[in-house]
């Protein structure tokens, strides 16, 4: 019996031994992951990644500008709404139903066109699925056209001046302050 009191409080010992280098390991691992996580952090911070986005122009700067597209011509006489959007970008996506329904409702008032960074065969395809077959598409890299981010609208005259600029996913405000001018 004392024999086997002696074994079970050694494996005890045993066990508590074991514990406590694994419990060290565990607090070093922790330690560790703690001190990276805080490196990982200053090096995005010092790359100024958490810093609010700030275009060095801002999209209104673009109001009286003139722009151009390649393979299309504004209408001499009318408006044109550019949608400079992306197959990649989801507030372009939840913004499918806006456009479609500003495409079907100009009763051609308003010309069309969608330009987007993509391939033309991929960016054909996307505008006619989602949006309208009607709407003109121009594959061109965005910032040709003084774009940064998309979704961006540019409401254009025919001589290409940029009369009006909305930038991203519209509320409803601004959704129907892109159809009251439209409809002018």
């Amino acid at each position: 019996m004392f024999r086997a009191k002696r074994e079970r409080v050694s494996w005890l010992k045993f066990l508590k031994s074991r514990c406590r280098i694994s419990m060290k390991k565990l607090e070093i691992a922790a330690n560790v992951a703690v001190l990276f996580a805080v490196v990982v952090f200053l090096f995005v911070v010092g790359r100024g990644e958490f810093r609010k986005y700030e275009e060095t122009r801002p999209a209104k700067a673009l109001v009286g500008q003139t722009i151009g597209l390649p393979g299309f011509r504004f209408a001499s006489s009318g408006k044109t709404l550019v949608l400079a959007i992306s197959t990649t970008c989801h507030f372009c996506k939840d913004s499918e139903p806006f456009y479609r329904d500003l495409t079907e409702k100009s009763n051609g008032r308003v010309d069309f066109v969608a330009v987007l960074p993509q391939a033309l065969d991929v960016a054909q395809s996307y505008v006619q699925q989602s949006i309208a077959p009607s709407v003109h598409v121009v594959s061109a890299r965005l910032d040709s056209i003084g774009v940064r981010g998309t979704p961006t609208l540019l409401l254009v005259d025919g001589n290409g001046k940029v009369q009006d600029v909305w930038v991203g996913k519209l509320d409803d405000k601004g959704q129907r302050q892109v159809r009251s001018l439209l409809t002018q």
